[in-house]
């Protein structure tokens, strides 16, 4: 089986493929660590925006079907094929298929205690790269963020900030090729970049693969 020709490639290994990663993921060649962020079958993206009713008006991401179902086991095996490291968020809404793990990273997103919205106050990694809990603080609730502000920024609705993502490389030092078969708005393929490292992005979605590309043909980024 051969790849296809890549939606996007920037001749330094930071490449960007569209389609089914369960179509693409057996020509991929294995690579150092596995870093995603998967489908949990929640239906996100049908509702089209993220947040509810109030001063502030709602993002509209426009409705599509990419959360519902979850990531499911033939996904997991290819992707297990592929690496033997791996970070995985969502853990909590796919530990019936990926197990129990020691290894816990947990996003606190309000930084704060006595502050309840529609919004989760955290999120959840399992990976196989400690045997510990380790978290990582960093506001990002609607509008109120740490980092990446404004009022376009944000271009899908579980996008993740960019220094979570680098935090997350830092477990794995020495991973210098790495994959996100469930790509979006391509954060993960970004960090790789700003690290000095390959990355290998998959996602079915036209059109976010045409943002991720606009955001890596962006200077390297110094957080």
């Amino acid at each position: 089986m051969s790849l296809p020709k890549p939606y996007y490639d920037d001749g330094n290994g930071i490449v960007i493929y569209l389609g089914d990663c369960r179509e693409i993921l057996p020509a991929i060649q294995r690579v150092d660590l596995i870093l995603t962020d998967p489908p949990y079958g929640l239906n996100i993206g049908g509702a089209g925006t993220i947040g509810g009713a109030g001063v502030v008006q709602p993002k509209d991401y426009g409705k599509s079907d990419w959360d519902l179902e979850p990531m499911n086991s033939q996904q997991w095996m290819l992707m297990r094929a592929k690496c033997d490291q791996w970070i995985v968020w969502g853990g909590n809404h796919l530990c019936h298929l990926i197990g129990p793990s020691a290894g816990v990273l947990a996003w606190d997103k309000k930084c704060q205690n006595g502050w309840d919205d529609t919004f989760s106050e955290m999120e959840f990694a399992w990976t196989n790269l400690l045997t510990r809990a380790k978290g990582f603080r960093h506001l990002w609730a609607g509008a109120l963020r740490a980092s990446e502000r404004g009022a376009n920024v944000r271009e899908h609705p579980t996008q993740k900030p960019l220094a979570l993502l680098q935090w997350c490389l830092g477990f794995a030092p020495d991973a210098q090729t790495i994959l996100d078969p469930f790509m979006g708005s391509g954060t993960t393929l970004r960090a790789a970049k700003d690290l000095g490292r390959k990355c290998i992005g998959i996602e079915i979605e036209e059109k976010y693969c045409e943002i991720a590309a606009k955001r890596l043909a962006q200077e390297v980024l110094n957080l």
